[in-house]
């Protein structure tokens, strides 16, 4: 039944790209998905609850990832550059591929915008519990982990091309590197 939720989210996510949200209708989702309409309405109410949902899994799915790799390093240089693989750059990847995807990652509606807003309060928690294992000068691992988000956020929306982007992010990095004491 999971399989099920998470094939008709993607293929919700390939819509949306494609007709933007506003215009994807449910029996578009159920074309991509390749289900009966009714079997995307046995799981999901309505649009909006896909598009939450779809917000919600894709976050989830992009912080194990880069949680996962954090396991595996020491540094912080390096956990940053995995925060940026695994999260930043994809998503602007994904905006950069397609005009209508702007309005889905950015939550398109209220409903959209809390679990935006929801899943930036998941990567700023998880990014404070990482960067609390350094010390910094003046700042707090709370206060870094929300600039490292929320900044790195910013400069994905952006960012003019992907040279940009890595030029943009490591020169962020340098900075949070260098107030460590």
């Amino acid at each position: 039944m999971e399989n099920l939720r998470e094939k008709i989210l993607e293929a919700a996510v390939r819509a949306f790209m494609r007709f933007g949200v506003n215009r994807t209708r449910m029996h578009d989702i159920a074309s991509e998905a390749g289900v009966a309409r009714q079997t995307v309405y046995s799981n999901y109410k309505n649009k909006n609850e896909i598009l939450c949902a779809s917000i919600r899994h894709f976050s989830n799915q992009s912080l194990a990832a880069v949680q996962k790799e954090w396991s595996a390093l020491e540094t912080l240089e390096d956990k940053l550059s995995a925060y940026y693989k695994h999260s930043i750059i994809p998503s602007f990847k994904v905006i950069t591929a397609s005009p209508d995807a702007r309005d889905m990652i950015g939550g398109f509606n209220a409903e959209g915008k809390a679990a935006t807003l929801e899943a930036q309060a998941t990567n700023i928690t998880a990014c404070a519990e990482m960067l609390a294992h350094y010390s910094f000068q003046g700042h707090s691992a709370e206060q870094l982990a929300e600039y490292l988000v929320l900044s790195s956020l910013g400069i994905r929306d952006h960012a003019r091309d992907e040279t940009q982007l890595l030029t943009l992010l490591n020169t962020q990095k340098a900075g949070l590197l260098a107030l460590l004491t």
